[in-house]
This record gives structure tokens, C-alpha cells and sequence, in this order.
């Protein structure tokens, strides 16, 4: 998902923190439908058109609430392709602008509003699904005219390395070709391969060695529960294909071992179209500073940053996330938030 650089609320003018600025924003909160846009864009990124589905208004209604509120530094746009999404900016822990959105976050966000939230996933889901379905036979080709798996699989294993052992089990979301497994296979005891689309499943598991200690899931990454604790999470040039890439971090949080990793090989922002229709991207890249954002909002710590050079126009990113060592469960912002009454 590409991102433009964020420019703190308290820069953006010399009143923003005084008098103007408080009634500015209470101004643009005062208006129920926009606190509620504010709250649902806590959750991901959305375009006008999903946020008109979302809401059940029509296209200049939620244009008019989405000026407001950008005129008041509490959401901010970016271009995807052709499209413009919107999204909460990034304000100081401290701050009060965060306090704020901290108020709202604490309410669940209103029944039907998070169903049209699922609908719009849902319909993410689908496009990318369709995809893999009707394209399963040249995927592999086309994935390699943006970057094969060998280009990225030292920096990835570096990083896996660090959570290796006889008794570790790892996970890799959509495996693909089986490249990773069988590079992973000496180094950990257990290693599950999951994918909800059984034909790339059948490539993985035409590519594995004979002997690697490997099972191939065939499920949705997201459909998987606790007891399931892995070691080691891996997504190799996955989450430009999820519906919501934060909520890989939000689920593999919760399936990850104290001390565990998580390692994301991912393209960086681009703006290469092509990419939609010949690949499945659902997204064009994700900058580093997003993917830290959202692993800090699970408790997960960037370790390492990797950067490769660029290739076919893309420059391909490597980056591992550790969980704290603590003995308490992961439980997601929305999952602590449940007695609270809805807006």
C-alpha cells in the first residue's frame, strides 16, 4: 500500500496547537457521521467509493465530510494507482490531536458500519481471489517478471535465522513455489506452508524436497486460531495481495511465540498499474514506515530493515518484526474495547 510522507498535525501551522486548532477540529468532530469516519479509519485505509459503501451516502456527501476533515489535519489522502484513499495521519503518542482519536477508538465502531467495513473486505477479498483462480497456470511467470524468490531469500533467511532451532516451528503465508520452505526446512523442527487457493498449493508442493519436514495447509491464513504458535511467521510478497495487510500483523501477533519473528519481504510504494491486472496486486507496494506503524500497533518491534537493489522498476524491501518476551496473550485494540458502547 503506498503512502505519502506524513507531516505531524502540530507542523502543519503555527496555530495548530492553539485556540483556532482545538475549535477546528471540534468543529470537524461535531458532526456524528464524521467522528464515525474518523473512528472506522482507525481500522485501514479506504477509498471514497468504499467509504460511500461503508456508510450508504453518496459520492459528493462523503466528499464534503472528507474535506472537512482533512482541512482539520484528522484524515489525510494518498494516491493508489488511480485511485485516492484515506487514512488517520500520524500524530505524536503524546499529543492531543492522538488523545482524541484514542476517545473514539475506545468504542467499537457501530454495527453497520463494521458490516459495511466486511463488505468492503469482503469484495477485496474476491477480486483477489478471482485472480488466483482463473490465472494459477502463468502466475508464477508473471510474479517473476517483478522478483523471483531467490532475490529476496538471503535477506529473508538472515532474519529467520534468528528464531531457528530444532524444536521451532515457522509459518509462511502463501509459499508460492516452495523456495522458502525448502530453504527453511533444515533450520526448524516444524514448518507449515498455508494457502486458501489449493492450485498454488499444488506448486509448492511440486517445488519441495522429499525429505522437507513441511505441511501444507490448505486454509485461510486468517481462519487460523491459538493454540497455533509459531517461532516464525513468514510473508514473502504477500500482503500487496491481502484486503487489509494490517491485519496480517494483527492475526500473526496473535499466532507468535514470545520472542518470535515475523519477516516480510515486500514491494516498496510504486506506481506501476500493470502490476493490478497482470499480478492480482490489490495493492501498489507498502512504504517501510507503514509496515513499522502497524507492527507497533500490535506490540511487534522492527529488528532488522533490508533494502535491496532495484529491479524491473520495483525496489523489494526485507524487514523482521520480534515480539516482546512476555508471558501475557496478545489482545488486538479491538478485542479490549468490547464492553465499551458503540458511537
Amino acid at each position: 500500500m503506498a503512502t505519502n510522507s506524513v507531516v505531524s498535525f502540530n507542523k502543519q501551522t503555527d496555530l495548530a496547537t492553539g485556540l483556532d486548532a482545538v475549535i477546528t477540529v471540534n468543529k470537524a468532530l461535531g458532526d456524528r457521521l464524521r467522528a464515525h469516519v474518523v473512528r472506522t479509519l482507525a481500522q485501514d485505509a479506504f477509498s471514497v467509493s468504499e467509504l460511500c459503501t461503508i456508510f450508504a451516502v453518496t459520492q459528493p456527501a462523503i466528499s464534503h465530510h472528507l474535506r472537512i476533515l482533512r482541512d482539520a489535519h484528522l484524515v489525510e489522502s494518498r494516491k493508489e494507482g488511480t485511485s485516492i484513499f484515506y487514512q488517520r495521519p500520524v500524530h505524536p503518542t503524546a499529543s492531543w490531536v492522538q488523545a482524541i482519536f484514542s476517545a473514539l477508538d475506545v468504542h467499537p465502531m457501530a454495527s453497520e458500519y463494521a458490516a459495511g467495513v466486511a463488505a468492503v473486505y469482503s469484495q477485496r477479498q474476491r477480486q483477489s481471489v478471482e485472480f488466483f483462480i482463473n490465472h494459477s497456470d502463468i502466475l508464477q511467470r508473471q510474479q517473476d517478471l517483478v522478483c523471483p524468490s531467490p532475490v529476496y531469500s538471503e535477506p529473508v533467511m538472515a532474519c529467520a535465522m534468528q528464531a531457528a532451532g530444532a524444536q521451532a516451528r515457522a509459518l509462511e503465508v502463501g509459499p508460492g513455489d516452495g523456495f522458502l520452505l525448502n530453504a527453511l526446512s533444515p533450520h526448524y523442527g516444524y514448518i507449515d506452508g498455508i494457502d486458501s487457493n489449493r492450485a498454488m498449493l499444488d506448486q509448492a508442493r511440486m517445488g519441495l524436497a522429499q525429505d522437507a519436514n513441511v505441511a501444507l495447509l490448505h486454509k485461510d491464513f486468517f481462519e487460523l486460531q491459538a493454540p497455533a504458535r509459531y517461532h516464525l511467521i513468514v510473508a514473502a510478497m504477500v500482503l500487496h495481495h491481502l484486503p487489509s495487510p494490517r491485519a496480517f500483523f494483527e492475526q500473526a501477533a496473535g499466532l507468535l511465540e514470545p520472542n518470535g519473528r515475523i519477516v516480510v519481504a515486500e514491494l516498496c510504494e510504486h506506481d506501476q498499474e500493470w502490476t493490478r491486472t497482470q499480478c492480482g496486486d490489490l495493492w501498489l507496494g507498502i512504504a517501510p514506515e507503514t509496515l513499522n506503524s502497524w507492527a507497533r500497533q500490535f506490540d511487534l518491534q522492527p529488528d532488522q530493515h533490508h533494502f535491496l537493489a532495484r529491479r524491473n522498476g520495483f525496489r523489494i524491501q526485507v524487514a523482521s518484526f520480534r515480539r516482546a518476551d512476555s508471558t501475557e496473550s496478545f489482545t488486538s485494540e479491538f478485542a479490549t474495547t468490547k464492553t465499551k458502547e458503540p458511537l
